[in-house]
């Protein structure tokens, strides 16, 4: 009796039934082992260390003590910062230590205060720092205005400021006033006590009120005929400049530059005064190191809103006048203080060719 050979299309429909019932003890096995991609664990945060300027006991150090308790009670309750007091008062020893030691683990902070993001925007040789490599945590803003007499902004006439330097804060001021079309002719002064006794005498126009309890500070150029000019403009979410609650009717440069010019303010130069009124207004601004990995800075931004809403931190703001801010409005205020090439370019320029100005 012939056998007959299954034809090749019979032979591949018997192969496939004979193996239906391996291929279901197989997808029962699938289905029952371990995912090989582990789920994503929430970043751990243990013993961070702060980069903080001196002095010891100054004010930026006050400022981190206070912080850091609060910061820990987001992040990670059991965390205890590890504090390195380094350099002086104007951050950029700490800012040039944050650069070369800062980790990328997001476990290393830096503190600093407004002074240090002047010193690179201007190009000080000492500022071996970039602070667009900052990525903001939360930050500390103490409104600042421009004191003068009545009519200190008259277009084209001289306008004899006081300044410690323009390599400071005094540099908003100073390039505000050329912004809205009239000219600063700065004057080297001293302490406050200088400048009250420079404006009664006549000797100067105008200066930059800055730190805290500004309002008490504006109260003393009274008597002598001053009042606020404009203020600074403490920073939005979306990069602008607001109007400082503590001056109602006081406008910002934003707002003057548009009554006077028709038109909003824009270009390098204007870049680089809002990067100057930032830092001229930041009591202390507290940022990681660009790269740190995005589950860690989430975690510390989350932080930083918790923390400057924290009662013993707004108590202090509100009795020296300083506006705790974080979310996206810190994010802001790092775009900020950190302008493109051209706005730093035009900034330096302008130093130079207006004032015969370079950094020693």
């Amino acid at each position: 009796m012939p056998h007959h050979l299954p034809s090749p299309d019979r032979r591949r429909l018997l192969g496939l039934l004979a193996s239906l019932p391996v291929l279901g003890r197989a997808g029962s096995a699938l289905a029952a082992a371990p995912s090989s991609v582990p789920a994503a664990e929430p970043p751990r945060l243990t013993d961070p260390m702060m980069l903080v300027p001196g002095p010891d006991g100054g004010p930026i150090d006050r400022w981190a003590r206070l912080v850091q308790p609060a910061l820990a009670q987001s992040v990670a309750p059991g965390a205890v910062f590890r504090q390195e007091i380094v350099g002086g008062a104007d951050g950029v020893t700490a800012a040039n230590q944050f650069e070369t030691r800062g980790t990328l683990d997001g476990l290393t902070l830096l503190m600093t205060p407004g002074e240090a993001a002047l010193a690179w925007l201007v190009g000080d040789p000492r500022a071996k720092f970039d602070v667009s490599r900052w990525v903001a945590v939360a930050v500390g803003i103490a409104p600042a205005v421009v004191v003068g007499r009545a009519n200190a902004l008259a277009a084209g006439r001289p306008v004899r400021i006081a300044v410690t330097g323009l390599n400071g804060p005094d540099l908003s001021a100073v390039l505000g006033i050329e912004l809205l079309g009239a000219r600063a002719e700065p004057v080297l002064l001293g302490d406050a006590d200088a400048v009250r006794r420079g404006f009664a005498s006549g000797r100067i126009d105008a200066a930059l009120l800055r730190g805290h309890r500004v309002p008490e500070q504006v109260k003393a150029f009274v008597p002598a005929g001053g009042q606020p000019l404009f203020a600074l403009g403490i920073p939005g979410e979306v990069g602008q400049f607001l109007p400082v609650p503590a001056f109602p009717g006081v406008p910002t440069l934003h707002a003057l530059y548009r009554m006077s010019r028709h038109a909003a303010p824009a270009g390098p130069l204007f870049a680089a005064w809002s990067a100057a009124a930032v830092a001229a207004q930041l009591e202390f601004g507290l940022v990681l190191p660009e790269l740190t990995p995005a589950p860690m800075v989430s975690l510390w931004r989350q932080a930083g809103v918790q923390a400057m809403a924290a009662l013993d931190i707004q108590q202090l703001a509100v009795r020296v006048g300083v506006r705790p801010i974080s979310g996206p409005a810190a994010t802001a205020c790092g775009d900020l203080w950190s302008p493109r090439a051209p706005a730093l370019l035009a900034l330096r320029q302008w130093l130079a060719e207006r004032y015969n100005w370079r950094p020693a």
